[in-house]
C-alpha cells in the first residue's frame, strides 16, 4: 500500500475509536458524520484495491479495526443487557427460557442469580421470554460468569467469540471465492464494511457468527461432505433461526433423497443443542416470543409500513396482528418461487439465498440495521449485484429514531432509505448493462 492509504487507514481507525468510546446514539448528526466518512473511506479502499498483497494487508487492518472495540460498551444497542441476564441465569443453574424478567426481578431467584435492578432497568424486553437459541445462550453464559467482575468484563467475554468468528469468516470467504473463481479482493466488501464492524464487533450482534456456520456448511457441501455440512447448518440455526429460510435452496443441489437426510441430520444436531435447556415448556415459550415478534414489533419496515398506512385509512387501527402472519406466508411463497429458478452453479445458490433474504427483509415488520449484514456477506459471492452495499449505508437512517425519547421514527428518512435501495435494486435487476452498479 502507498503512504496515502496508510494515512487514510489511520483516519478510518480514528472513526472506530469515536464509535466505540465517544458516540451517544441519541446524537444522530454525530453518527451520520462518522458513518458517512467511514463509508467513503470503505468505498475508496474497495474500489482501488485488486492486488493480492494489498488485500492481505487490508484484511489485517480490518481485524485491527474490530479489536478497537475490545473494551468498549455498545453504543447503538442495549441487547447486551439481555445477553448477560440470560447468561447469569444459566451459570447459576436456572433455565433462561422459563422465566420472564419482570416476573422474577423481585424474587429470591433473582438474588441467587445475581440479577440486579440496574441490569433489569437496561432490558428492552423485560416482559417477554428470551428468544435467543442455545448456542447464543452458551456464549451468554460467558458474559454471565465474567460479569461478576463488572459489566464491562461480561461484555468483553461475549465480544471475544464474536471477533474470533470474524477471523474465521474472512478465512472462509477467501476459500469460497477461490472455489467460485471470483476475484480474491471481493472479500473487502465484507471485511471493511463499517456496518459489519460496528454492529458485530462493536454492538455484539451474532449475524457474523451465524453466517460463518452457514459458509462452512456450504463449503463442506461443495466438498460433497453433506453430513458435516448438516452439523454446521444446525449450529447456524442454533445461533439465529434465519438459516431455516435457506433450506429449500439445497434441494436442487443435493437431490430430494439426500436433502431429506440432510434435513434429518440437521434437525437431530439442532435438537441436541437444546438438551441443556430441555423442559416441557421450552418450545411453548420460544414460539410465544417469536409470535410476539411478528405480531407486535415494528421498526424500519418498508412494504409493511405502506400496508399499515392503508389499514389505518380503511379500518382505523394498526392491523399488525393480522398482517404479520399474512406477510410471513407471502414471504414463504415468494421465496419458494425464487428457489425454482435456474441452479447451474454454486454462485446461483448464493444468488438465490441473496434474493430470498431480500424478500424476507422487504416484507418484514422489523428491520434492525444489523439484519442487512447477512445481505452484505451474500453479495460478496454474487457478481453484479451490489444493492446490499447501498442498503448497508442507507439503513443507518433508521437510527434517527433514537433522537427522541419515545423512539419515534422519521418516516421521511425511512422512505428515503427504501426509495434509494429499491431503486438501486431495480436498476441492477432490469438494466442489463448494470451501468451504475458498483463493480
Amino acid at each position: 500500500m502507498n503512504l496515502l492509504k496508510y494515512i487514510l487507514a489511520i483516519i478510518f481507525a480514528a472513526i472506530y475509536v469515536c464509535f466505540g468510546y465517544f458516540l451517544e446514539r441519541e446524537n444522530f448528526q454525530h453518527l451520520a458524520i462518522l458513518f458517512g466518512v467511514g463509508f467513503a473511506l470503505y468505498l475508496f479502499f474497495v474500489v482501488t484495491t485488486s492486488d493480492k498483497k494489498e488485500t492481505d494487508i487490508l484484511l489485517w487492518i480490518s481485524l485491527a479495526f474490530r479489536l478497537i472495540f475490545i473494551v468498549a460498551v455498545p453504543s447503538l444497542s442495549d441487547d447486551y443487557f439481555r445477553f448477560i441476564w440470560d447468561g447469569k441465569l444459566f451459570v447459576n443453574g436456572f433455565n433462561p427460557y422459563l422465566f420472564i424478567p419482570s416476573e422474577i426481578i423481585n424474587t429470591d431467584l433473582a438474588k441467587t442469580a445475581g440479577l440486579t435492578q440496574e441490569l433489569y432497568d437496561g432490558l428492552n424486553s423485560p416482559n417477554y421470554y428470551t428468544v435467543y437459541p442455545p448456542i447464543n445462550q452458551l456464549i451468554f453464559s460467558l458474559g454471565g460468569f465474567f460479569s461478576k467482575f463488572g459489566m464491562l468484563a461480561g461484555i468483553v467475554a461475549i465480544r471475544v467469540p464474536i471477533i474470533i468468528a470474524e477471523v474465521f469468516i474472512l478465512k472462509y470467504i477467501r476459500r469460497l471465492l477461490k472455489l467460485l473463481y471470483l476475484p480474491h479482493h471481493y472479500v473487502l466488501w465484507y471485511a471493511l464494511n463499517p456496518l459489519v464492524i460496528v454492529e458485530l464487533s462493536g454492538n455484539l450482534h451474532f449475524e457474523g457468527m451465524m453466517m460463518l456456520c452457514v459458509l462452512v456448511g456450504v463449503y463442506w457441501l461443495m466438498q460433497n461432505k453433506w453430513r458435516g455440512a448438516a452439523f454446521w447448518w444446525a449450529m447456524a440455526i442454533s445461533i439465529k433461526l434465519m438459516p431455516v429460510l435457506f433450506f429449500p435452496v439445497l434441494i436442487k443441489r443435493l437431490g430430494i433423497v439426500k436433502s431429506v437426510w440432510f434435513y434429518i441430520v440437521t434437525a437431530l444436531v439442532l435438537a441436541f443443542t437444546f438438551l441443556p435447556f430441555l423442559d416441557q415448556k421450552l418450545i411453548e415459550h420460544i414460539f410465544s416470543s417469536v409470535d410476539l415478534y411478528f405480531r407486535n414489533f415494528e421498526f424500519n419496515a418498508s412494504i409493511y409500513y405502506v400496508i399499515r398506512w392503508l389499514g389505518f385509512k380503511t379500518v382505523g387501527y394498526n392491523i399488525i396482528q393480522k398482517l404479520g402472519p399474512i406477510l410471513s406466508i407471502t414471504t414463504f411463497l415468494l421465496v419458494m418461487r425464487v428457489y425454482f429458478y435456474k441452479n447451474k452453479s454454486w454462485e446461483d445458490v448464493f444468488k438465490k439465498m441473496l434474493f430470498a433474504y431480500t424478500i424476507y427483509l422487504l416484507l418484514a415488520t422489523t428491520i434492525h440495521p444489523w439484519y442487512v449484514i447477512n445481505l452484505v456477506l451474500l453479495t460478496v459471492f454474487v457478481r453484479n449485484y451490489r444493492f446490499a452495499i447501498v442498503w448497508s449505508v442507507m439503513v443507518l437512517l433508521s437510527y434517527s429514531a433514537y433522537m427522541s425519547e419515545s423512539y419515534a421514527e422519521n418516516m421521511v428518512l425511512i422512505a428515503l432509505e427504501y426509495i434509494v435501495v429499491i431503486g438501486w435494486l431495480g436498476v441492477e435487476l432490469f438494466c442489463r448493462k448494470k451501468i451504475i452498479s458498483l463493480k
